[in-house]
């Protein structure tokens, strides 16, 4: 059983829906990732992923590595 976070992060920059599918096929990609849903409504990116494989800190930079500004709005434990 892994200890799965929820967290969304809020980006900048997400106006597409090329935008949603490149976040989301990146961001899969990473070890410890288990689920994304970006959403070009609200700007939001929500990501599981377990926390003992990969930091947020790490997501984040990819997410701005892509050009959006993130940052986190929420956290729930999974």
């Amino acid at each position: 059983m892994t200890n799965s976070i929820n967290k969304t992060f809020v980006v900048g920059g997400l106006f597409s829906e090329e935008g949603v599918k490149e976040i989301e096929h990146n961001l899969i990609q990473i070890d410890g990732v288990e689920q994304v849903e970006a959403s070009v409504n609200t700007g939001n990116v929500d990501i599981k992923y377990d926390p003992e494989v990969i930091q947020d800190v790490y997501i984040k930079k990819n997410l701005d590595t892509l050009g959006f500004s993130p940052r986190v709005f929420d956290e729930k434990q999974a």
